[in-house]
């Protein structure tokens, strides 16, 4: 009986030391915006109205929650720290990112690679997709969609 409330108990402590390790450190946090993107010194979430030419497709929000793009969500479910570039520093600014999304009717996992410099006083973040699978549509279905390897470049909002 003891062991069994034991087991009982690890399993419980589990899914709570996961879930902290999936806490993205506090500079990647932010409103991020595509550094290609036109007019992206308009960085805001709203919806553009007429013909207002805001870069709210070419966004993304990093919190607690996980990731948003404009028709997409990606819950954070794990988060390896990297080393950074000088090893004697205590600088971390990369991270391996395994991502569960969801948007436009599709399920999928992915694993970035994430990278946060400050360049001449502003915050960049460059994000590597590494891989995309198990995709499915909203029933569940597979899909057969080819993981491409990109990297984007974003600027922190102000």
């Amino acid at each position: 009986m003891r062991s069994l409330l034991a087991g009982v108990v690890l399993a419980l402590a589990l899914p709570a030391a996961t879930a902290q390790a999936a806490t993205v450190p506090e500079r990647f946090n932010g409103m991020w915006v595509d550094a290609g993107a036109p007019n992206k010194n308009l960085c805001q979430r709203a919806e553009p109205k007429g013909e207002d030419n805001r870069p709210v497709e070419s966004m993304m929000s990093i919190g607690p929650e996980g990731v948003t793009y404009y028709e997409q969500h990606c819950k954070i479910v794990s988060v390896k720290v990297l080393p950074g570039p000088n090893p004697q520093g205590d600088e971390r600014n990369n991270l391996e990112v395994g991502l569960s999304c969801k948007g436009e009717g599709m399920l999928w996992s992915a694993r970035e690679i994430w990278h946060a410099q400050t360049i001449d006083g502003k915050r960049l973040l460059v994000v590597t997709a590494l891989t995309q699978t198990n995709f499915r549509d909203e029933r569940g279905r597979r899909q057969n969609t080819p993981s491409m390897v990109t990297t984007s470049i974003y600027h922190a909002c102000k």
